[in-house]
């Protein structure tokens, strides 16, 4: 049985592999077995990360034609953490999520080390991003794929004198997609924290450019090891305003866990949280 985060969500319950990062390093289970685990646990589509970029395309044709066979989706996603320092991996890691066919969301970071231990962005650093930016998604339109920048550290909006957030670079940035993980803005890692009013405003402002949603929660700016209700913001509103788009891509991406018993568990006690509040 298929699992679903709302009526009006077409595409289901995505998986981020991200979430069994250590479990994979520790090869306690290969990126085939997680696929297809997550094909029969219900889920619709994988998240496959890749942090350094270093699959080869024919093993990412691999897992796509093996994702075929479990008709499951793959979207695919790496690890840079500044956009600031143009590496070649970008690149490459655009062309890999090529490989997966046309339309593949490729989720992105922007320039974790930038922002780390500030509030924001600077003029200056905002200001070099963005042509930066712009490049990218010109290219990402040209391979088919779509790029989605995600919010580590950055907070959703600047003061405009002296630290800027995403709001700033998508107003800058008129092809810029997002990845919205909510509970990067209210983890203590990033310095201004947003309330709930704040993130439904952000989304319903930029719903058209933010087509992909990571499912985890914090809880007094503290990150939890599954999604729960009692937490600094209501999963459930979010997943109510995303259901507007039914193409709209909900991964779950809960914090990696040390063993496989241990990450099932969170994995399993998130999903119950979503069916029982879907009820």
């Amino acid at each position: 049985m298929k699992l679903f985060v709302h009526p009006k969500i077409q595409t289901g319950l995505g998986l981020a592999s991200n979430t069994y990062k250590k479990i994979l390093e520790k090869k306690e289970i290969t990126m085939r077995e997680l696929l297809t685990w997550a094909a029969g646990r219900g889920f619709s589509w994988l998240e496959v990360r890749d942090p350094d970029v270093l699959m080869t395309k024919e093993e990412l044709f691999d897992l796509k034609n093996l994702a075929e066979k479990l008709d499951m989706r793959l979207h695919y996603s790496w690890d840079n953490e500044d956009l600031l320092v143009e590496l070649p991996a970008f690149e490459k890691g655009m062309e890999n999520a090529a490989v997966l066919g046309e339309g593949t969301c490729c989720r992105v970071l922007l320039a974790s080390h930038a922002v780390k231990g500030k509030k924001g962005y600077s003029k200056e650093e905002i200001e070099r991003l963005v042509p930066i930016i712009k490049k990218y998604v010109r290219r990402a339109d040209e391979l088919g794929i779509t790029l989605c920048f995600e919010n580590s550290m950055e907070p959703i909006k600047g003061d405009g004198k002296e630290y800027y957030g995403m709001t700033e670079l998508l107003e800058m940035c008129d092809g810029m997609c997002s990845t919205l993980d909510a509970a990067n803005f209210t983890n203590q890692t990033t310095l201004v924290n947003p309330d709930e009013e704040d993130l439904v405003a952000y989304y319903q402002t930029f719903s058209e450019r933010i087509p992909y949603f990571h499912m985890k929660a914090t809880r007094n700016h503290e990150l939890l090891d599954a999604v729960e209700t009692d937490a600094d913001f209501d999963v459930f509103r979010l997943l109510d305003l995303f259901s507007r788009n039914e193409k709209m891509l909900v991964a779950l991406e809960i914090p990696q866990q040390s063993d496989l018993i241990r990450m099932t568990e969170m994995v399993e006690k998130s999903i119950q949280v979503l069916e029982e509040g879907r009820r």
